[in-house]
């Protein structure tokens, strides 16, 4: 965590938000801790959101990379 904390380097967490091993609150909470991460949550996804909805996770990693806005 502190290495983190210390950069400013961009970040993206991609969660399901009906995730009920790790929950959508501790995603939350690193978002808005540490600096310039962003967080796309998947509708109707568990603790493996790219097996729910593979589609919407390519577009937000593809967004991500390539530096443009949300998918």
């Amino acid at each position: 965590m502190p290495a983190l904390l210390a950069t400013d380097v961009p970040k993206l967490l991609v969660w399901g938000e009906d995730d009920t091993f790790q929950k959508l609150s501790y995603a939350e909470r690193f978002a808005d801790e540490v600096p310039n991460t962003t967080l796309t949550r998947v509708p109707k996804a568990g603790h493996i959101p790219m097996e729910n909805d593979p589609s919407l996770v390519a577009r937000t990693l593809a967004a991500f990379f390539l530096g443009t806005d949300r998918p």
